[in-house]
């Protein structure tokens, strides 16, 4: 009963995903990276080279690769999320049907949580390759809805996108999965509507009397949550028409206020909701986002300003190390130097953070300081991932602007990567 509950609600949702137009939807699965974009040209020049080892290189002008594939897009249907059912995988095939070699590449894919191997580089005409997509939905809930992207020398089709989608149901589900607080103020008081369902059922079908036993959060200082038992008869005649909520066994609604006075910068704190659920005793809900400021802004290729306001740093090779650029933008009359901006504290101890102050001279005439900053990952860098999802789980550096505890303001900026051989 549950799972057709849930189906019911996501298909339509999922339908809406396709209903936006095959091409879209399909660049979306994929994030191309500036890197692959850099080197698309290069890729493609090199599955268009003629096979060395290939008599069929030699064949004359007019014969031509072309791709066969049966099918682009695997659903794995509704399964109840645990350890068992997190991870899977799927073969797709392409066939080359053509009268002339057809070589592949990889293209790239849409997330950490997928992977995929090509069987053969390289198709004689008639022949086919496996690509064997594996995924890991351990972090995903609710809708899984993932791409990889295969280059071929086919120029009539350059590019395959091969998607595999699915839903991982669970008795919780809260809307939104994650809270988000983007671009808000230090200075003021925000909040954001929170609802939680429960679907689980008792043996007889009947609903399971799920109970809020408690409320945790990591930041209880700059956060509140409430949240109480709901009837749908309270709801708008909109939401009464919503699947979800009206199969819902048990529904909470309420707040998440994020009160003043948080630091600048992105932050990534946690809802811990205890129940009485055999099957979901504890329920999880990310609160994330950025605090904006009037007066300092940091901006960076590597830095994500739109979504959770992350260095992206991401792999690291340890023998080399990396390093990036920030630039620290501060609308103030103040002079900036080292009393005045510097790093408060870096997480991993070994993050090497260098301020660069304009001139003096220049700061007098001007109220906008800009201040360049070096982030270094250093070659010998210890192995070791600083990926999330939680906040300590990540790289951070603080940073303090101001001449006075009256003024000062801090700026928390966290770092995404790995260091590996």
């Amino acid at each position: 009963m549950r799972s057709l509950i849930v189906s019911i609600f996501f298909g339509a949702f999922l339908g809406a995903l396709v209903g936006l137009g095959v091409g879209a939807a399909r660049s979306a699965h994929v994030a191309w990276t500036p890197e692959l974009e850099a080197n698309r040209g290069e890729l493609y020049a090199q599955l268009e080279e003629p096979s060395a080892q290939s008599s069929e290189s030699s064949a004359p002008d007019g014969k031509q690769p072309r791709v066969k594939v049966e099918e682009e897009l695997f659903d794995f249907g509704i399964m109840e999320k645990n350890p068992s059912t997190e991870k899977g995988e799927h073969a797709f095939y392409i066939e080359n049907v053509g009268d002339a070699d057809m070589t592949l590449a990889d293209g790239g894919k849409g997330c950490f949580c997928t992977d995929f191997t090509i069987s053969k580089s390289t198709l004689r005409p008639g022949e086919k390759a496996t690509i064997l997509f594996k995924w890991d939905g351990a972090r995903s809930g609710g809708v899984f809805n993932q791409g990889i992207r295969v280059l071929t020398n086919d120029p009539a089709k350059k590019e395959l996108t091969f998607i595999v989608k699915g839903l991982y149901t669970s008795p919780i589900i809260s809307d939104p999965p994650e809270v988000y607080f983007n671009n808000v103020s230090a200075s003021s008081e925000a909040s954001r509507p929170l609802r939680v369902m429960g679907f689980e059922r008792n043996d007889d079908g009947s609903p399971f009397d799920l109970q809020i036993e408690a409320i945790e959060v990591s930041d209880p200082e700059h956060f509140e949550v409430t949240l109480e038992h709901d009837s749908l008869d309270n709801l708008t005649e909109k939401d009464k028409k919503s699947s979800l909520l009206s199969e819902t066994a048990n529904l909470f609604t309420g707040n998440v206020t994020m009160k003043p006075g948080m630091s600048q910068g992105a932050f990534r704190e946690l809802i811990r909701l205890r129940t009485n659920s055999p099957k979901t005793p504890i329920y999880e809900i990310h609160l994330n986002g950025q605090i904006a400021g009037s007066t300092i802004k940091v901006t960076g290729n590597l830095y994500d300003t739109r979504t959770d306001g992350q260095l992206r740093i991401d792999k690291v090779q340890q023998s080399v190390g990396t390093s990036t650029t920030l630039r620290m933008t501060v609308q103030d009359s103040v002079i900036m130097n080292e009393q005045t901006a510097y790093v408060k504290s870096v997480r991993p101890d070994w993050l090497q953070v260098k301020m660069n102050y304009p001139p003096e001279e220049l700061q007098k005439v001007s109220k906008i300081r800009l201040i360049d900053i070096e982030v270094q990952i250093p070659p010998g860098s210890p192995e070791g991932a600083f990926m999330g999802p939680e906040k300590e789980k990540l790289g951070e550096i603080v940073f303090v602007v101001g001449d006075s505890e009256e003024t000062r303001q801090e700026i928390v900026i966290p770092v995404r990567f790995a260091v590996g051989k």
